[in-house]
């Protein structure tokens, strides 16, 4: 299974990766995240993020990809899966052009897909037009 949603967003790469890359601040402009523990410090490979988000338990992202100022992606197991979100920043002509994608394998997703893909479609499509108004913002 794969969901993912692009927005272009009129802030430079580098205004958008400052609000995507402080996973701490999540919550503070997005409704699919409540809560969020930096376990091991900063946004790098190999360190963990514990993320509680709404109706859903807490799970721990292990961060397994970095490319500061334009890419990250983390994983985490999920009812007898592993599930990766990935973030892409790219320049575009009025600004940023933003892609989110989770993929979610293993042994247990065939049959655990038509449960959760309704909830990973609209997190994922929310966390993106939240993103959006956050790095557009006058307050930034």
């Amino acid at each position: 299974m794969r969901h993912e949603s692009t927005v272009v967003i009129s802030a430079s790469p580098g205004e958008v990766w400052a609000v995507l890359a402080d996973v701490p601040g999540w919550p503070g402009w997005t409704p699919t995240v409540s809560s969020v523990a930096a376990l091991d410090g900063e946004l790098r490979v190999g360190h963990r993020f514990r993320v509680k988000q709404p109706g859903v338990a807490a799970a721990v992202w292990d961060v397994v990809e970095v490319e500061p100022g334009s890419s990250f992606s983390w994983a985490t197991r999920f009812a007898g899966g592993r599930m990766v979100a990935s973030h892409w920043i790219r320049p575009a002509d009025s600004g940023s052009e933003v892609r989110l994608q989770i993929d979610y394998s293993g042994g247990l997703a065939p049959l655990l897909t038509p449960l959760v893909s309704g909830r990973i479609r609209r997190f994922v499509e929310a966390e993106a037009a939240a993103l959006k108004r956050e790095c557009e913002s006058p307050n930034r």
